[in-house]
């Protein structure tokens, strides 16, 4: 049976996500909340979880992401982000989270839907070769950081590898 709703398909991401996150991560303090109800700046703020970032820029993430890791070693510090949809994803989708990870810079940002990727934007990425519209980031001397976009697949309760755009990337999850 199908997602109904978004909401029913978090838990199963935020297991997946904190899986991949602690192994990514071995010696971080690794956590994976559900916020969509709430804006990261204040449920930071009402979760007592500034201790994950070195500056009051936190402040400022006036946004709402369904699902948001926190992570903080002595390496790195930061936030994942990872929106889910029940529909095919589209350019809107895609923007709204490239707008929320322009702002915050998530050390990784993840687009997912159990019904797979609209035919434009894949055409858009694949066809096209535009996988300049997922970056967000652009660190000095780095890979840009791009936003993931791909299937959720319910039954193994992860990623859809074959369906990973940009189209080789399947590395970075």
């Amino acid at each position: 049976m199908p997602y109904r709703t978004e909401t029913e398909i978090y838990p199963d991401v935020m297991a997946w996500l904190e899986r991949i996150l602690r192994e990514r991560f071995s010696k971080a303090k690794v956590d994976v909340r559900n916020t969509h109800g709430s804006s990261p700046n204040h449920y930071i703020r009402q979760n007592g979880l500034l201790n994950y970032f070195h500056s009051n820029i936190w402040q400022t993430y006036d946004i709402r992401v369904d699902i948001t890791g926190f992570v903080k070693s002595k390496n790195h510090s930061g936030l994942v982000f990872v929106e889910c949809k029940t529909v095919a994803i589209t350019l809107l989708h895609l923007s709204q989270l490239l707008g929320y990870s322009r702002v915050a810079l998530p050390l990784f940002s993840y687009l997912l839907s159990s019904a797979g990727i609209g035919s434009t934007l894949k055409s858009l990425i694949t066809k096209y070769d535009r996988t300049d519209i997922l970056e967000y980031y652009w660190p000095k001397g780095e890979i840009p950081r791009r936003i993931i976009v791909a299937q959720w697949d319910k039954n193994s309760r992860g990623i859809d590898s074959n369906t990973v755009l940009p189209p080789g990337f399947s590395g970075q999850i």
